[in-house]
This record gives C-alpha cells, structure tokens and sequence, in this order.
C-alpha cells in the first residue's frame, strides 16, 4: 500500500500540515502523533472512495486530511482516557510531552480539520461532522462499560459510534465529493460503517489473543467482544463467532463492491478490505 498515489498524497498533506504550525512545542507533539506508523485507512478510504464514484482524489485530498487529523485528536485523547502507555509501539502523546502538550495538540488537530473541510459543501461537511460527535457518545459508552457487563448489542452500538463512524464518515464523503447520488451516497456510508465495525472486531480478536500484545499497551481496557461472548461460551467458541461476524460483514461489502464497474481504486478498495481477512495474525476464511 505504501507506493500507492493516494497513501502518497496523505503523507505528503501531512507534512505540509506539520510544517504549517508555528509554535515548535506543537508542531512537534503533532508530529510525534500523525507520523507514527500506520496504514492511513481511513484518509486513504476518502480519497479511493472519490475516485470508485467516477472523482478525483485530489478533490478530496483536503477531506483526507481531515479526516486523519480528527483520528489522530481522537486517539490521543483515547490514550488519556484509558492511560495509554503505548500506541503503535511508541510513547503515547500525554506520556512523552506531557498532559498539557497533549490536550492542547489535539485541540489544535481538531481545529485544523475544520479548516481543511470549509471548502466541501453542507452535505459532506455533514457527514464529517457526525464522526466527531459519534466518537463522543463512543467514548463515553466505552467508559461506561467498564462498571457493568455489556451485552452484545451494546458492544455493536459503542464500537460503531467509537470506531466504525470513521470510516462511515470516510466512504461517504469521498462518495459525496466525487457527486455520487443518494443511493450511493448510502450504500458507500453503509459499506463503511460494515468495514469499520468489523476492523473493530478483529482489532478486539488480535487483543483478545494477545498476537500482539506489544503493539498497544494501556492502563485500562475496553470490554471487547470476545469477552462478551467467553461470559457465556468457551474460548475457541468466542473467538470462532467472532471471526463469523467479520465474514458476514465482508460479505455484505463485496455486494456493495460487485455493483462497481472494474477500476484501480475498486481494486485497490477490495485489498484494503482483504486486510481483515489477515490481519496481524487474525486469519478470517
């Protein structure tokens, strides 16, 4: 993925970003923050998503942008809430430069993510927009359901308002950018709203079974999945219905994909969602 135009394009808008703050104590919090390692799925999502509905991802580079800066405000704000020591095997935000540092860079992500999306028109800022007060409400259930047994159905409605949105809010708007219709415009919204749920889910797995334990660590932890289910089955069988989940849940995003005419960024699409099927150790069949 990293040769491809549009992770490229990601990369290269967020050093134009850093490079833009002029208080040195920022710019090198946010740095610390936006260049650690990751795959850039969901600004990458905006700009292949533009392009699948017949756009140009530079059109919708700036929304990209946006995009990653409001995940990367919500992440270090996740790591103080949870006590976050470690995130994608570096020092959190708040652990290396402080709690101060930390809040105030998020803010400062934040800010310049609504900057990045005036330009977009009201439907797709709308569609940005609900990602941050999702994550909101997320984060507080998350929180909450720490002090009780969450079911099943309460697990789905935190992890799509806490995780799932982002890449709701992305497939949307890079279909709305690109002057996708309504129906589109949903189904592109729904095929994200699967893929981030289920990007949660094995996330949870990969936790689950510590296949990476070193990855992430932290104080406090969610309420995942699998132990939602292990409260009532073996462990074998939480983690096998898990994994029936994330293949349902491709299943319903290859009937979106199938209804798209043969491009690039179709096929560049259909590997971002073969990361779920192995991914960090997690095999899904």
């Amino acid at each position: 993925m990293q040769d491809w135009n549009e992770v490229k394009a990601v990369n290269a808008g967020i050093d134009r970003i850093i490079s833009a703050v002029e208080l040195p104590e920022i710019r090198m919090s946010i740095a610390h923050s936006l260049k650690t390692a990751g795959k850039r799925l969901r600004p990458v999502s905006v700009l292949l998503l533009a392009e699948m509905n017949g756009g140009r991802a530079d059109d919708a580079t700036d929304a990209a942008l946006a995009m990653e800066c409001i995940h990367t405000a919500s992440l270090i704000q996740d790591d103080i809430v949870d006590e976050g020591l470690k995130r994608r095997g570096e020092d959190t935000s708040h652990e290396k430069f402080g709690m101060f540092l930390a809040m105030v860079s998020g803010d400062y992500l934040i800010s310049r993510a609504m900057m990045l999306m005036s330009k977009y028109d009201e439907k797709t800022i709308l569609a940005f927009s609900k990602a941050g007060l999702y994550m909101a409400e997320g984060e507080l259930l998350d929180v909450k359901s720490r002090k009780y047994k969450p079911t099943e159905a309460d697990y789905v409605e935190c992890v799509r308002k806490k995780t799932a949105i982002m890449f709701e809010s992305s497939f949307e708007m890079g279909a709305r950018i690109a002057g996708a219709d309504e129906k589109h415009a949903e189904l592109c919204r729904l095929m994200g709203m699967e893929f981030g749920i289920a990007y949660q889910i094995v996330d949870d797995l990969i936790e689950y079974t510590q296949i990476d334990d070193e990855h992430k660590k932290s104080a406090l932890q969610s309420f995942i999945l699998p132990m939602v289910y292990a409260q009532t089955m073996s462990v074998q069988e939480a983690v096998d219905l898990c994994m029936r989940q994330v293949e349902e849940r491709i299943a319903k995003i290859d009937r979106v994909l199938a209804g798209y005419p043969d491009s690039e960024a179709k096929q560049k699409l259909c590997e971002v969602v073969d990361l779920l099927r192995s991914y960090n150790g997690v095999k899904i069949k």
